[in-house]
């Protein structure tokens, strides 16, 4: 929508949606400042410093249309200049002119050197250029600026990305959402899977797909990072959300793998019933496996051993217990507890 367009114009990342005249007015405005804007363009690929005089006269205030009009034509002034000098030499090179002002055509042109590379990773070099970038321009708490790396992100170690992911997560709604888009825009067809480094001694992996994002998120340790536990639980509960991205296959995925370490000896993550019942209302396909394989699997592991657990666990039983469909039922699960589990289970929801 376009409040959410906004949003991420601020940042530095534009949407099609945001580049739209959004009245015939703004229309016939952009029409008049393509011209010029193109123009100008074309002499700031030769002239590197011209970029600045662009970016500076796009962020004035009150110069939206020309902003757009800079916006629309970014992809091919990027393309141009890092064909010309170099993707990873024209960044730190415009990055260096540009003031904490113009921060949003900023990133704007560092994403289009992205993209300009069509569908291929990014170079280490232009990685490295953005991570110098980073550590050169500060947020408003003196740390590194987390936006800066953002256009990259799909390039970089999933090993270093973990260390990264506390900052995306302390961060917005929406540079969240944005940095974890950017993560796996090259994993699509990984999107349901938690890789293996090829060689456990050597980690190559690049980016994060949908599933293992999922994973790590329920893994982070809250207090560890210094965010609130409220904090942690909304952002597993915004990508819940986001059901285009993170849909029934990938959160039935991310449970499945956790589910596999939890019987290998490792904790569940503080979140994880808690997912498993807000799966329950959102995603209905995903009740057979639940009822089927998920809880008599908990159920192995000695889910009540935990409190907290072992209560998400009974009150997602019940959920399942009685759901109406014909052989999608708790009731397999539930038989499966301890006698002394079953009763208690009994006691708390005695049997209709």
């Amino acid at each position: 929508n376009e409040a959410s367009a906004r949003k991420k114009e601020k940042h530095g990342y534009s949407s099609k949606s945001a580049l739209a005249p959004q009245s015939d007015e703004e229309k016939q405005a952009l029409d008049r400042v393509r011209k010029p804007v193109v123009l100008v363009m074309a002499l700031a690929v030769r002239r590197p410093e011209i970029i600045k005089a662009i970016m500076e006269n796009g962020c004035r205030d009150g110069a939206d249309v020309l902003a757009k009009a800079i916006r629309t034509n970014m992809p091919k002034l990027a393309r141009a200049a890092a064909t010309k000098h170099g993707a990873a030499k024209i960044a730190v090179q415009v990055a260096d002119m540009a003031s904490e002002k113009e921060a949003p055509l900023l990133i704007c042109f560092l994403d289009n050197l992205v993209t300009a590379a069509d569908k291929s990773l990014p170079s280490q070099e232009l990685i490295d250029a953005c991570q110098e970038i980073q550590k050169a321009r500060l947020d408003a708490d003196g740390k590194p600026d987390i936006r800066y790396i953002m256009p990259v992100v799909s390039g970089i170690k999933r090993v270093e990305l973990l260390k990264e992911l506390p900052d995306f997560v302390k961060g917005s709604d929406e540079i969240l959402k944005t940095a974890l888009h950017r993560m796996s825009e090259r994993l699509g067809r990984y999107s349901m899977i938690f890789r293996d480094e090829p060689d456990p001694t050597e980690n190559t992996l690049r980016g994060m797909s949908s599933c293992e994002q999922m994973v790590y998120l329920h893994q982070l340790d809250f207090h560890a990072i210094g965010i609130p536990q409220k904090r942690y639980l909304d952002v597993i509960r915004v990508c819940l959300e986001d059901d285009e991205v993170f849909n029934d296959r990938v959160v039935q995925a991310a449970l499945d793998y956790i589910s596999g370490k939890f019987l290998e000896g490792e904790s569940l993550p503080l979140a994880y019933m808690r997912t498993i019942i807000l799966t329950c209302s959102k995603h209905e396909s995903l009740h057979s496996w639940i009822c089927h394989v998920l809880l008599p699997r908990l159920v192995e592991g000695q889910v009540h051993s935990d409190k907290r657990q072992w209560e998400g666990w009974m009150r997602c039983a019940k959920m399942l217990e009685n759901t109406g469909d014909q052989g999608i039922s708790s009731l397999e699960a539930i038989e499966k507890l301890p006698e002394e589990q079953k009763k208690m289970y009994r006691a708390k929801y005695p049997k209709k």
